[in-house]
């Protein structure tokens, strides 16, 4: 039998309600960024953060899309490199 668990209204401290690396906290950082940015925040990009570098990857709408979130990724601090693989969709 499967017994339903259910969280308190405020999580006990025992829980970690932020990011708990540095390269999570940056990656939240820079999705918080593009989401503020009009041009930005219907795009579908999935942004990954490895040692401070940051992965972009997916389709965009245009390249002005892509070289945007490259341009905004580049700008945040805390981060020493960005791979970016954004394509551009071919409408």
């Amino acid at each position: 039998m499967t017994y339903p668990w259910f969280f308190p209204h405020e999580f006990p401290s025992l829980f970690e309600t932020r990011p708990t690396s540095e390269d999570a906290r940056l990656a939240c950082r820079l999705l918080d960024r593009m989401q503020r940015d009009p041009l930005l925040r219907h795009e579908r990009i999935c942004i990954e953060v490895q040692n401070r570098v940051v992965i972009l990857d997916g389709v965009v709408s245009s390249a002005e899309v892509s070289a945007a979130a490259h341009d905004r990724a580049w700008s945040t601090p805390g981060v020493h490199d960005v791979n970016n693989r954004l394509r551009a969709s071919a409408d």
